[in-house]
């Protein structure tokens, strides 16, 4: 061992890390000698990269969200210089961003959503690994870089940024680093092509987003900065060149053509207090349930609070420049959302916090770092402790309520792309189909939190376009008293495509389509996509029973899944010969092959959607339903279906197509044999 330490051999010295992890396994391994010596120096930036992946790997899975998939096609067929000069955009003026959403789209209109997802994480990967370089050359010391890069991984308010597709701030804030961070080292080392490369990317980072602009100040700091460390004897000028790319660029903004209605001069209080959440967000995590009964005025003055208390703290630890610096960031984050937009706008949207949230990390790990550094003094260093324990519980707790609902509604919006792209020319009716659903315990007093999945205001045929580049036939509609009670019992708190549809337009509706499908809410917390039939005008070429001289049973299908947990599932295909009377209905029952009743579904068809009182001598009515088999024995098993009244109780009499009777009126249509699991 004495031999080895006392070799030629470098040995990793690096701060607060083991030695021997740098030190050659083998004289015979260079390689792997190097690789170890590489992972020792940049461990904390191997460690930042293994959490985001952690954290955000699931997303990719999650599919396309919310926005208009069209979107992505904005300014097709359009040169660059064309996105750049003559293009009327949807809200914003951001060129490049749609550039780079058009990369994103095949020719047949195909979104790699994946890729989308996967561009996401990796600005996010690339800001945090930025963060502890730039920060450093900035003055703060290690471990207040680190801890900082380490909160803004995880804070709550990333997490629709990241998780989701679309946002753009992941993307403008590392443009924003990046050019800082390369003019960080201009300003160290003098090269001039550093300046031109950070100017460029200053201004790809303008016009990817107006977000960055704000955040020109940065460049002045950094010279500032130089001049305070006596690199540099007098005042640098070259900041002034950012500042004026920033004003040109605020003037060519002002002049080209946007969407009406979406930015403007606004100053909404509650746009500010929304956004403070993401400042003071364990005291608003906190105060969750009891802050929403709170003056507004109250709870912006609590989070201005803690954020003077978290400056005043670095102030007093001698960290006054980090604290300044931080306070300037989260203003340069928070002005352009408060300033420009609406709180309907604001509201579903913690990723308008993303671009501030360096500036609440540096805040809250500047002083996490200044407690735990803090040398015979264990008192701080357990408070220090204590305040990262808690930053990072909460960030944990949040992330998993958020992860688990993006899982839900994003699965149910990709089985449901799956049912359109069976057959695209069908007419698809979706019925109770979530557009945004909720977390029930609210995270934070103001604001929307959950998930925005399927707005009513788009077709559900894009999705399938986005997806498949096919189109569909879609209508959305909500029937309120359809699966009410398993609604109110289900975790979360749903907002569902349409307005509760009664009556005639309802059943104009379920006449239109060629598949209906019913969202169902599980106690589990999940969603299911239920098929429930179709209506059309074919008549049935054969008769398998008659029921009161006025329905006809034409056909019977039964599909058993392999075992009894799984449900077995009735296709019926009726034709009325007369009009039925108000309150008859459908039952069908799972019988012992002894004739004792075991479960069974009754109700109106199509998912209970229609009465057998709508039903017209002109359609016939493809009904489909569930029977549950779980914790059933081993056995054989009949099922058998029919008609009543629910008025009187009374069975319809049953005929078979002979116009033998049927014994109790119940036609068996099935035998069954179930293999308990």
């Amino acid at each position: 061992m004495s031999d080895l330490a006392g070799s030629s051999h470098p040995v990793n010295t690096y701060r607060n890390f083991p030695t021997r992890l740098g030190r050659p396994i083998l004289p015979a391994f260079p390689a792997l000698t190097a690789i170890g010596q590489a992972i020792a120096r940049q461990w904390f930036s191997f460690l930042l990269a293994g959490l985001v992946l952690l954290w955000y790997a699931p997303s990719v899975q999650f599919g396309l969200i919310w926005d208009d998939p069209l979107w992505y096609q904005q300014g097709a067929g359009r040169s660059f210089w064309e996105l750049l000069t003559s293009l009327s955009t949807y809200q914003f003026y951001r060129p490049l961003a749609i550039w780079l959403n058009q990369q994103l789209v095949s020719p047949d209109g195909v979104v790699n959503v994946a890729l989308a997802h996967l561009i996401q994480i990796g600005a996010h990967t690339a800001v945090l690994l930025i963060t502890v370089p730039l920060l450093q050359m900035m003055g703060f010391r290690e471990w207040q870089a680190r801890l900082t890069a380490l909160l803004l991984a995880v804070h709550p308010f990333a997490y629709q940024a990241v998780a989701w597709q679309a946002p753009q701030q992941p993307l403008a804030t590392m443009f924003v680093l990046l050019s800082a961070l390369t003019a960080a080292h201009f300003a160290q080392s003098g090269r001039r092509w550093l300046l031109a490369l950070s100017l460029a990317t200053y201004v790809a980072g303008l016009f990817f987003q107006e977000s960055v602009l704000p955040f020109a100040f940065v460049f002045p700091w950094l010279a500032w900065t130089r001049r305070q460390a006596g690199a540099q004897r007098r005042l640098a000028l070259w900041p002034l060149l950012h500042l004026a790319l920033a004003l040109a660029f605020a003037l060519v903004w002002l002049q080209v053509p946007r969407a009406d209605g979406i930015t403007g001069v606004r100053f909404q209080p509650i746009v500010l207090g929304y956004l403070l959440q993401a400042l003071a967000f364990p005291l608003a995590a906190g105060i969750a349930s009891a802050g929403t009964s709170w003056p507004l005025g109250v709870q912006i003055g609590l989070y201005l609070g803690l954020g003077v208390l978290l400056a005043l703290a670095l102030q007093r630890a001698r960290q006054g420049r980090v604290a300044l610096f931080s306070g300037l960031w989260i203003a340069a984050g928070i002005l352009p959302v408060w300033m420009g937009l609406s709180w309907e706008y604001v509201q579903v949207g913690s990723r308008l916090a993303y671009p501030a949230l360096l500036g609440i990390a540096a805040l809250w790990g500047g002083c996490a770092a200044s407690l735990l550094e803090a040398r015979r003094k264990p008192s701080r260093q357990l408070l220090g402790a204590l305040v990262l324990v808690v930053l990072m519980g909460v960030s944990l707790v949040q992330w998993r309520s958020f992860e688990r609902l993006y899982q839900v509604g994003t699965r149910h919006l990709a089985h449901a792309v799956s049912a359109m792209s069976l057959d695209p020319e069908r007419h698809t009716l979706w019925v109770n189909f979530p557009d945004r659903i909720e977390l029930r315990s609210r995270p934070y007093p103001l604001g929307f939190w959950g998930l925005t999945l399927a707005p009513v205001v788009q077709d559900m045929s894009d999705y399938a376009l986005a997806a498949t580049g096919q189109h569909a036939n879609t209508r959305s509609i909500a029937h309120f008293a359809t699966g009410a009670d398993d609604r109110e019992a289900w975790p979360y708190q749903v907002d569902m495509r349409g307005e509760d549809t009664q009556g005639d337009p309802l059943y104009a509706a379920l006449d239109w389509a060629d598949a209906v499908y019913i969202t169902d809410y599980l106690p589990d917390g999940s969603l299911r996509l239920r098929h429930v039939g179709s209506l059309s005008q074919s008549v049935p070429s054969r008769v398998l029973a008659s029921f009161g001289g006025r329905l006809q049973l034409a056909d019977a299908e039964i599909i058993q899944g392999p075992g009894a947990p799984t449900p077995i599932r009735v296709r019926l295909t009726w034709r009325a010969t007369d009009l039925m009377a108000l309150g008859d209905t459908i039952f069908v029952h799972l019988l012992t092959d002894q004739g004792q009743y075991i479960t069974g579904c009754d109700g109106d068809s199509l998912g209970e959607l229609w009465p057998l009182s709508a039903w017209t001598p002109a359609s016939t009515v493809h009904d489909e339903r569930e029977i549950a088999t779980s914790d059933l024995p081993t056995g054989r098993y009949m099922v058998t279906v029919g008609a009543y009244n629910r008025e009187t109780g009374t069975r319809y009499p049953a005929t078979q197509a002979n116009g033998l009777p049927v014994y109790n009126d119940e036609y068996v249509i099935a035998f069954l044999d179930i293999t308990a699991p």
